[in-house]
């Protein structure tokens, strides 16, 4: 197996891992969504949400992709905008 999709595999268990932990309590999980401001919604959408979860697994994934295969940095992209303000 090459080395890249080895870290693929261990980042995603990672990114599961984040997930699992953000939905475990409902409440707590209530105040990690945010509305996306207008120039990062999708098009397909009236209204669109991201979670703290999909920022801390995009920002996790890309830190050990980085980390592993310096120069790849250029090339991870991720949907959301890693500013989260969740205003209660």
């Amino acid at each position: 197996m090459s080395d890249i999709l080895r870290e693929l595999l261990c980042v995603s268990e990672k990114a599961a891992n984040i997930a699992r932990a953000c939905r475990q309590q409902e409440a707590l999980f209530q105040l990690l969504i945010e509305e996306k401001k207008e120039g990062e919604k999708n098009k397909k959408f009236a209204v669109d949400f991201k979670t703290l979860a999909d920022v801390l697994v995009q920002e996790v994934i890309k830190q050990n992709m980085e980390n592993k295969f310096p120069g790849l940095e250029k090339n991870i992209f991720g949907e959301e905008s890693n500013e989260f303000t969740n205003d209660l």
